[in-house]
Formats: C-alpha cells, structure tokens, sequence
C-alpha cells in the first residue's frame, strides 16, 4: 500500500480530533462555536494533508503528484 493512500484516513482523524479538542477545550458548546471550529478543523485537516504530503515526497515515500508527460516513450 502506498504511504499516499493512509494519509486520507489520517487527516480525516487529525480534523476529527483537533476539533474534538477545541470545543473541549473551549468550554462552552452553542452552535456558532461548533460551526467555527468545524470550519477550523476542515480547513486543519486539509492543510495536515498537504503538509504531510509535502513531507513524504522530501522523504521520497511518494511521488510527485503529476503523471509523467510522456509514460511509455523511453524504452
């Protein structure tokens, strides 16, 4: 399995968790809060994501996110 593949589940977990822990942490829940944190923890998850991404492809776990131009002309 291609470590790409795990980082969609893992940021799912890291936006659920994260928003989970601020409206924890925030004390009080009223529906303004929850849409601001959940709007927070998408956006979180997102940049988690990219993030990682970035961070696997510096480690040369994944590769670039582009398809070659020409797949089958060298051989």
């Amino acid at each position: 399995m291609k470590p790409a593949v795990l980082l969609i589940p893992s940021a799912i977990a890291f936006a659920v968790l994260w928003t989970c822990g601020m409206l924890w942490s925030s004390g009080t829940i009223d529906c303004a809060n929850v849409t601001i944190l959940s709007a927070c923890g998408t956006f979180a998850g997102v940049a988690w994501y990219y993030a990682m991404r970035w961070v696997f492809q510096l480690m040369h776990l994944v590769g670039p996110s582009d398809p070659p131009a020409n797949p089958g002309g060298e051989r």
